[in-house]
C-alpha cells in the first residue's frame, strides 16, 4: 500500500505473497545488482523504506548500481525472536525460487551476505542458508560480507555497521562448513 502522497514507489522490485506478511525481494531493478541477503524482511515496503533498507542502500551505492533485498526466510518479523519455531518448507522453496530468478541473467552476482548473529534463533535459517547456497551456486556468485564477523563468526548484519566499514570477500563454503561442525 502506499504511503499517504505516494505517487512514485521507491522499488521496482516488489515480490510479496500472502497479503504482504511474506517479502521474498525488494529493489530497483538494473543490469548488475548487488543482492542483499538479509534474515527476514521487516516492515520496508515498495513505498517506504526502513532502517535496515537505508543502511543497505548507503553500502550497495559503493557496489553496484541496483540492489536486491532478500533473507534467508522471506517471512516479516520486526523481530527475529517472532519468527516462528517452525519453518514452512514450502516458503523456504519458493523464496529460493524467487532469489534466483532474480540474479539469473546476471553475470558472476554479487551476494552481500548479511544476516548477523540472528540466525542462530532459528535452526531452519542456516538450513534456509543452505538451500539457497546450493540453488545460486550453478550462477558463479561471489560472496561478499560488509566489516568484520561477529564474535560468533557470522556475517555483520547493515543495522551493525558503522558506515565506514567495506566490503571483503565471504568464504561461505568455509562459513557453512564451520556452521555445520558447531551443529554436530
Amino acid at each position: 500500500m502506499p504511503r499517504p502522497g505516494a505517487t512514485t514507489p521507491l522499488y521496482d522490485i516488489y515480490l510479496v505473497a500472502h497479503n504482504d506478511s511474506v517479502r521474498y525481494a525488494l529493489g530497483r531493478s538494473g543490469p548488475r545488482p548487488l543482492l542483499i541477503l538479509g534474515l527476514n524482511p521487516s516492515t520496508a515496503t515498495q513505498y517506504q523504506r526502513d532502517q535496515t533498507l537505508t543502511r543497505v542502500e548507503h553500502f550497495a551505492k559503493r557496489r553496484a548500481t541496483s540492489l536486491i533485498m532478500c533473507n534467508l526466510y522471506p517471512l516479516r518479523a520486526t523481530d527475529p525472536d517472532d519468527l516462528p519455531t517452525k519453518a514452512d518448507s514450502d516458503l523456504i522453496q519458493q523464496n529460493a525460487i524467487e532469489i534466483y530468478s532474480q540474479i539469473q541473467h546476471t553475470n558472476s552476482p554479487e551476494i552481500w551476505a548479511a544476516w548477523g548473529n540472528p540466525i542462530e534463533q532459528r535452526p531452519y535459517l542456516l538450513d534456509s542458508l543452505i538451500h539457497l547456497h546450493t540453488t545460486l551456486s550453478p550462477l558463479s556468485p561471489i560472496w561478499l560480507r560488509c566489516g568484520s564477523l561477529t564474535k560468533q563468526s557470522h556475517p555483520r548484519h547493515p543495522s551493525r555497521l558503522a558506515y565506514h566499514h567495506r566490503f571483503f570477500p565471504f568464504d561461505i563454503e568455509n562459513y557453512l562448513s564451520a556452521q555445520d561442525a558447531i551443529s554436530k
